[in-house]
């Protein structure tokens, strides 16, 4: 990348010779300018190597796209990934493997894997969940009664849950012990064990040898989605003498429930000596830069000075009763503004708004049902307009109805899919392979459950079993194991066609950009539990909120066509914040 191209505010952060806090506005070339510091310093260094890490696999997908022919920077002693993998590969594994010689899969979250909830003898209940537990270093439980999910039971069986507190404790202790013996660990619980030996006294100095021999310098992404031991091992890492740059805007953080402090973040950024800003915003027009702005909670303005800066499209605010109503009104309007339907995006907080909005089901709203499982698969792998994240649940969901038939009866409570496979001596690639294949083979439109069922089951008797290394199953209890969905859990699946756009979850499109984009308020507007007030009620009064921030960034990923969609019980409150900050909109209704 040619320094010619960069503005100089941008150059600061590519040749700054100390450690550095750069605050930058979304579409501000903070990429740009991180990659060609990453490629400069990596041809500087002849020893060791240049870490540049964010915290999705779409950032990090971009800045391999971006290093171009340059595909040596990308291998040892150099890394690119995310901070989860750096996390993973340089400070769990090499001591996991010495304390419970086995090594370690890790897995996003506790709930892929079966066997991390237990009963207990609390009436009507649901189970009791391995991830309303803390644990101190010796892997001793302490129930945290503020994460038991609501629909664990009523008043009285959360009493008795608290009576039984230390068998409960004892239970999870036991659970947790089991999944780290199997090599099975949630991403959260890694934080938790580089934490313990970041902090102990016997393990500090071999992990400072081995990450100080290997890296100069750490490029942090995202650094406003660090938490508490992000911030940990980035102090660790700059007591080590490895120089710190890290890049962020924390009206972006997002990450509040992996953790995520901003406040922090902004403590540790003000410790660093050199604190550049990016206000230039290259991507969006002025409209939405307003729109941006009226949602910020900081003191930096974005300012727009791109291909869009003298854009005179308003804000649609379109009023809505029922979540069909929006992708008609949607298209109507992109229509008008020539944006083609691959270039638009419909965006909620929580996947199902978004995919409601576009006219699909939740795979959530599903069940266990490993039959509706196949048949939601098929229906998002083949629409293109599907995220990346709803495609990886979806296979991963027939993944399990696979494993589920070939285990035959067998305990794979406490196993990943991967570990699962190690059990079962299954290669990982060729199941997701006829787990994909299987779903893009069979199409629930026009077909009854029961119909669509036998399908499945035939399919299932007619696998190639020897592609997956595993004997010939013998495949007696089919009818149990694949029972034909319920009618309502059918209906859901069987009545929805291929997505005409594109819609995700607002985290699902972190460090993208769209020519239009589409968010939906639902009805449904979730308080929060301390302050009791709404996204709506944090925007209108200037709270700063997570809730807020997720807007935000939702917000700026439009390029020149930003529609919200409201709710109409919520429209007379979103059209007075806007007005009262002076954004440009449109209103209708449909």
């Amino acid at each position: 990348m040619s320094d010619v191209s960069l503005t100089d505010d941008q150059k600061i952060l590519v040749n700054a010779d100390a450690d550095l806090f750069v605050a930058a506005c979304p579409g501000a070339g903070k990429t740009r300018a991180m990659v060609a510091r990453f490629l400069k310093r990596a041809s500087e260094e002849d020893r060791r190597g240049i870490a540049l890490v964010s915290f999705t696999n779409t950032a990090i997908d971009e800045v391999r796209t971006r290093c171009g022919d340059r595909s040596d920077v990308l291998s040892a002693p150099n890394f690119v990934g995310t901070f989860d993998a750096f996390l993973h590969r340089f400070i769990v594994t090499p001591l996991y493997v010495a304390f419970f010689k086995v090594h370690p899969r890790y897995v996003q979250s506790w709930s892929e894997v079966q066997g991390t909830k237990f009963r207990m003898a609390t009436g009507k209940s649901a189970d009791v969940d391995l991830e309303w537990f803390d644990f101190d270093d010796q892997l001793r439980a302490t129930l945290d009664m503020g994460r038991v999910d609501r629909n664990f039971g009523n008043v009285e069986a959360r009493e008795k849950l608290r009576g039984l507190r230390l068998e409960a404790e004892q239970r999870a202790a036991q659970v947790l012990r089991s999944l780290l013996q199997a090599g099975t660990v949630s991403c959260d619980t890694a934080r938790f064990l580089a934490e313990i030996w970041i902090s102990n006294d016997k393990y500090r100095p071999i992990l400072g040898g081995l990450l100080r021999s290997r890296f100069a310098e750490i490029i942090v992404d995202e650094v406003q989605d660090c938490g508490r031991e992000e911030l940990l091992i980035l102090e660790f890492l700059r007591g080590l003498g490895i120089r710190m740059v890290t890049v962020g805007d924390l009206d972006q953080a997002i990450y509040e429930f992996r953790s995520a402090t901003p406040t922090k973040v902004l403590e540790f950024g003000t410790t660093l000596p050199l604190q550049p800003m990016l206000i230039e915003n290259w991507r969006s027009s002025p409209a939405i830069c307003a729109f941006n702005n009226s949602l910020r909670s900081r003191t930096m303005i974005e300012r727009p000075v791109g291909d869009t800066a003298e854009l005179g499209t308003p804000i649609y605010l379109v009023t809505y009763a029922k979540p069909d109503e929006i992708l008609p009104s949607a298209l109507s309007i992109s229509k008008q503004y020539e944006v083609h339907t691959d270039e638009l995006v419909l965006l909620a907080h929580r996947r199902k708004d978004a995919l409601r909005a576009a006219g699909m089901a939740a795979s959530g709203e599903l069940g266990s049902n490993r039959v509706a499982a196949v048949a939601d698969a098929g229906l998002k792998l083949r629409s293109a307009e599907t995220d990346a994240v709803a495609r990886r649940d979806a296979v991963r969901r027939v993944e399990k109805a696979i494993l589920a038939v070939l285990a035959d009866g067998g305990d794979l409570r406490f196993k990943s899919i991967e570990g699962a496979c190690a059990e079962l001596g299954i290669d990982e690639r060729r199941l997701r392979e006829v787990s994909v294949r299987m779903a893009v083979s069979l199409a629930a439109q026009g077909k009854t459950r029961s119909q669509f069922a036998n399908e499945v089951r035939a399919y299932f008797r007619g696998v190639q079993w020897a592609e997956l290394n595993v004997v010939e199953p013998e495949l007696n209890g089919l009818g149990k194991l694949l029972q034909a969905p319920t009618e309502e859990v059918w209906n859901s699946i069987s009545n929805c066609g291929r997505l005409p756009v594109q819609c995700s979850t607002v985290h699902g499109v972190k460090g993208r950009e769209f020519k239009g984009v589409g968010i939906v308020i639902p009805k449904s507007l979730k308080p929060n539990e301390e302050s009791g007030r709404t996204l709506l009620d944090d925007w209108e009064h200037g709270h700063d909120s997570e809730s807020r921030r997720v807007l935000y960034v939702a917000g700026s990923r439009a390029k020149e066509l930003l529609m919200v969609f409201v709710h109409q019980q919520h429209r007379e409150q979103v059209a007075r914040i806007l007005e009262g900050s002076a954004v440009p909109i449109v209103q209708l209704k449909v």
